[in-house]
C-alpha cells in the first residue's frame, strides 16, 4: 500500500510537470520576432483576373506604369503587398505582411510576433496552413489558440485591404 501511494503521487506531480511545460525561446529568436523566410507558395500559370479590362481606344497596346504605388487595376502578374492590423492578446502582439501576386496570396511575412511559448512553433504552422488555404480560414494551433486567433484576424485585415486597393 506504501508503494502505492509513492507512486500516485510521483505520477501525479510527473502529470503537473507536462502539464504546466512551456517552451523555452528557440535558439534564434531573432528570426521569429523579426520576420521569418516568407513561405511563398510554388508559382502556377497567371491566373485570369476576375476584373473586366476597359476596352482599348487604340491599336497600340497600353504603356507599362512607372508610377511607384500599386495599379488600382490589377493584372494577372501585379505584385502587391499589405499589412494586417497588430493583433494583442495576453501572449504579445501578432501583425502581418502579405504578399499578392496577381490574385495568389504568395508569402506571408511576420512584422511583429511573441518571442516566447508556444506561438515559436504555431506561427510557421499558420503560415503554411495560409498559403496552401489562400485566405483566413484556417485551423488554430492546439495549444496557442490566442496567437493563432491573432493571427487570423491580422491576416483578414491584409487580404481585405488588398481587396480595398483594387
Amino acid at each position: 500500500m506504501k508503494k502505492t501511494i509513492f507512486v500516485v503521487a510521483l505520477s501525479i506531480a510527473g502529470f503537473i510537470a507536462v502539464w504546466r511545460f512551456e517552451p523555452g525561446p528557440a535558439q534564434n529568436t531573432s528570426a521569429v520576432a523579426e520576420a521569418p523566410p516568407a513561405i511563398t507558395a510554388p508559382s502556377t500559370s497567371a491566373a485570369p483576373t476576375t476584373e473586366p479590362t476597359p476596352p482599348s481606344t487604340s491599336a497600340d497596346p497600353p504603356a507599362p506604369s512607372t508610377s511607384d504605388a500599386p495599379a488600382t487595376r490589377g493584372t494577372a502578374n501585379e505584385t502587391v503587398t499589405t499589412q494586417g492590423t497588430a493583433e494583442s492578446s495576453r501572449y504579445g502582439t501578432v501583425q502581418v505582411q502579405v504578399t499578392f501576386t496577381g490574385a495568389r496570396l504568395t508569402a506571408i511575412t511576420l512584422l511583429q510576433a511573441p518571442d516566447s511559448g508556444r506561438s515559436l512553433t504555431a506561427l510557421p504552422k499558420l503560415q503554411a496552413e495560409a498559403i496552401k488555404a489562400q485566405s483566413a480560414d484556417i485551423d488554430t494551433v492546439t495549444g496557442a489558440t490566442e496567437t493563432s486567433e491573432s493571427y487570423k484576424t491580422s491576416l483578414q485585415a491584409a487580404i481585405d485591404a488588398r481587396g480595398k486597393q483594387r
